[in-house]
């Protein structure tokens, strides 16, 4: 069965990939690009920037992702619970008929 938890977690690390996929490529294309030009200082710049974004931006996506995981998690609680109470109803409703 698959649930809405485990929908959202199968979506969300795909997107966590992509994301830090393209992170990677920009920052790396960025390198590529300083390193062609042999001026090597705006490097030493780039440097500490990339290793602050790309840790700041992998874990605002897992934090996030946590989120969405957690608040898909509840939802299929909640269904669960809907079932339960409608069951319940339902032998009330025979209790109450005899």
């Amino acid at each position: 069965m698959d649930t809405q938890a485990s929908k959202e977690r199968k979506f969300t690390r795909t997107m966590e990939k992509w994301i830090m996929y393209f992170m990677y490529t920009l920052f790396g294309g960025l390198f590529l690009l300083i390193s062609l030009t042999g001026s090597f200082s705006e490097g030493l710049f780039l440097l500490p920037v990339a290793v602050v974004s790309i840790s700041l931006s992998r874990w605002g996506i897992r934090w996030q992702n946590e989120r969405y995981i957690r608040s898909a998690q509840n939802q299929d609680d909640i269904d669960i619970i809907k079932e339960r109470l409608a069951a319940i109803e339902e032998r009330i409703n025979k209790l109450e008929d005899r």
